[in-house]
C-alpha cells in the first residue's frame, strides 16, 4: 500500500508524531491531499510538533503572556490556541534551542573538553525548561520596580520565593546549572576581566610588548559611553584598551575589558538580570553571528567594538540596573533552606554533574 493511500486517521497520527514543525510542513508540503490533512487539523497538529521541538510549552507559555497585572507564581488559564501565541512559543523556543547549542561547550572546559559531547533529547527538555523558568524569574524580578534598596526585604524575598517553591529541588538544580553557563560566558565572552582581554591579546600578538594604550582623542569622541562605567557598575575605575600592535584593524582600533576581577565581578553580577533572550543577543553580538539591526532596541555604534555596544544596550534598560545584582541564587538558597535542604550541597552536586541538566549516574564519569 502506497503512503498516501493510508486512512487519513494514520496519516493525522504520522503527522501528529513529527519531532518538529520545519518536518510536519515539508510532509504535508509533498501533495495535496496531505495539506488538505494538516489544514483539517492543523493548530493541534502544530502545537504537537512545537511541543516536541520546543517544550516543555506550559512553562513557555506562562513567559510569552506574563505581564504585572498578576503576580507569576499565581495560576493563570490556559490561552486558547492560535498562530499568533505559536509565533512568540517559537520565537522563545528557539532562544531555548540556541542555549542547548551552547551548553556542551561552557559545561565541559579545559580537562573536562574530552568528555564534552550533544546534549539527547531529554537533557534539551531539562534545558529548555529551566530556561524558560529563569526568563519568567527575570520577567517578574529584574525590573526596574525591584530596585537594590527593596531586594532584601522580607515580603519582596517571600514573593520572589512563592515562583520557586512549586519546582521541586531537582529542577532548581537545572536552573543553577544553566545559570552557571551564563555566568560563564559573561565573564570569559560578553564582559571578560583586563587580565582576560590582556592574556588572549599576547597569544593572540605574542610580539607586542607593551600592548596597553591611552584612551584619548578619537577613542574618546567616538565612545559616547566613556563615563558609563565610572557612574555605573559600582563606581568602576577608569579601563584600558589594548591596542591591537601592527596589526590592528583600523576600523576596530582598540579591545577593552570590564576592569580587574574584582570589579568585573560585579558587572557580572548585574548583568545576570539579563533574561536568556537578551543575553544569547548580546553573545552572538560579541562573536560577530548577528548584527544589531536583527534583534533587540538599543543603539549601536559601529565604529565601537563590542564593549560600547553592551554598554549601550546595557545603559538603555534604565538606572534600576545599577549596582543591583541578581538575586536567583539567592531566592533558591531560601526555598532550599525552607526544605531543611543545603544550598552547598545542591550547588556541588551541580558542578561535579550529580546533578543539573546533563547527570551522571553513580560510578559513571563524563
Amino acid at each position: 500500500m502506497h503512503f498516501n493511500d493510508l486512512a487519513n486517521e494514520l496519516l493525522l497520527h504520522i503527522f501528529q508524531s513529527s519531532a518538529d514543525i520545519p518536518s510536519l510542513l515539508a510532509l504535508s508540503s509533498t501533495c495535496r491531499h496531505f495539506h488538505s490533512v494538516l489544514a483539517s487539523h492543523r493548530l493541534p497538529t502544530l502545537y504537537e510538533a512545537a511541543e516536541a521541538q520546543y517544550g516543555p510549552l506550559f512553562d513557555a507559555i506562562r513567559v510569552v503572556t506574563h505581564n504585572h497585572s498578576q503576580l507569576a507564581h499565581l495560576p493563570r488559564p490556559a490561552p486558547p490556541q492560535s498562530l499568533a501565541l505559536l509565533k512568540r512559543l517559537v520565537d522563545v523556543g528557539r532562544v531555548a534551542n540556541q542555549w542547548a547549542a551552547v551548553y556542551p561547550n561552557q559545561k565541559w572546559r579545559g580537562e573536562d573538553s574530552t568528555s564534552r559531547r550533544l546534549l539527547n533529547m531529554e537533557e534539551r527538555y531539562r534545558l529548555r525548561r529551566a530556561c524558560y523558568r529563569m526568563w519568567l524569574y527575570t520577567l517578574a524580578f529584574n525590573t526596574p520596580n525591584h530596585t537594590r534598596a527593596v531586594r532584601l526585604h522580607p515580603q519582596v524575598i517571600r514573593t520572589r520565593a512563592l515562583l520557586l517553591r512549586p519546582w521541586p529541588s531537582q529542577h532548581l538544580a537545572e536552573m543553577l546549572d544553566l545559570h552557571a553557563i551564563f555566568r560563564q560566558i559573561l565573564h570569559s565572552q560578553i564582559c571578560p576581566s583586563n587580565g582576560t582581554v590582556l592574556r588572549r591579546h599576547k597569544q593572540r600578538y605574542p610580539n607586542d610588548h607593551a600592548p596597553f594604550v591611552v584612551t584619548t582623542g578619537f577613542a574618546k569622541a567616538r565612545d559616547e559611553c566613556s563615563g558609563f562605567q565610572q557612574g555605573y557598575f559600582h563606581s568602576t575605575p577608569h579601563v584600558s584598551r589594548l591596542s591591537m600592535a601592527k596589526n590592528h584593524n583600523q576600523r576596530h582600533g582598540a579591545v577593552e575589558g570590564w576592569g580587574d576581577e574584582i570589579t568585573q565581578y560585579y558587572v557580572v553580577e548585574d548583568m545576570l538580570k539579563l533574561h536568556p533572550g537578551h543575553l544569547m543577543y548580546l553573545f552572538e553580538s560579541v562573536m560577530g553571528q548577528v548584527s544589531p539591526s536583527d534583534g533587540l532596541p538599543g543603539s549601536w555604534d559601529p565604529m565601537g567594538g563590542s564593549k560600547v555596544a553592551v554598554e549601550q544596550f546595557v545603559a538603555g534598560l534604565g538606572d534600576w540596573f545599577e549596582n543591583n545584582g541578581e538575586t536567583l541564587v539567592e531566592t533558591v538558597g531560601v526555598v532550599v533552606a525552607d526544605r531543611g535542604g543545603d544550598m552547598g550541597a545542591l550547588r556541588e552536586g551541580v558542578e561535579v554533574g550529580w546533578e543539573g541538566i546533563a547527570r551522571r549516574e553513580e560510578g559513571e564519569g563524563f
